[in-house]
């Protein structure tokens, strides 16, 4: 089948229809004459550092933010009156010394 479709399909040939005198016009010397591999090459390698300061400039960014948010959350007062960076209360672990205690004062 595509043996087909491609022995039947036009060929397209390099040349441009309505270009027989071999005549160019002058934008299209002038893309002649420019490299445009170079100043692709020089652009993508351009983008490229740029990218990669960006992405450090973030990092730097996100390390900052990180480091005031812990700041803020250590002097950040929790729903039972203590901060974050000291230790809470638990009924559990003081049972003994709570006893001690209730003993001594009678």
């Amino acid at each position: 089948m595509i043996y087909l479709i491609a022995r039947t399909a036009p060929k397209v040939g390099d040349e441009i229809a309505g270009d027989t005198s071999g005549h160019r016009s002058k934008f299209d010397k002038l893309f002649s004459y420019l490299r445009l591999e170079k100043f692709d090459a020089v652009f993508n390698n351009f983008v490229e550092k740029l990218l990669r300061k960006l992405k450090l400039i973030l990092m730097q960014l996100d390390n900052f933010t990180n480091n005031y948010l812990d700041k803020v959350k250590k002097y950040k007062v929790n729903g039972n009156g203590t901060k974050n960076g000291d230790e809470k209360s638990t009924l559990f672990d003081n049972k003994e010394e709570v006893v001690e205690n209730n003993e001594e004062e009678k």
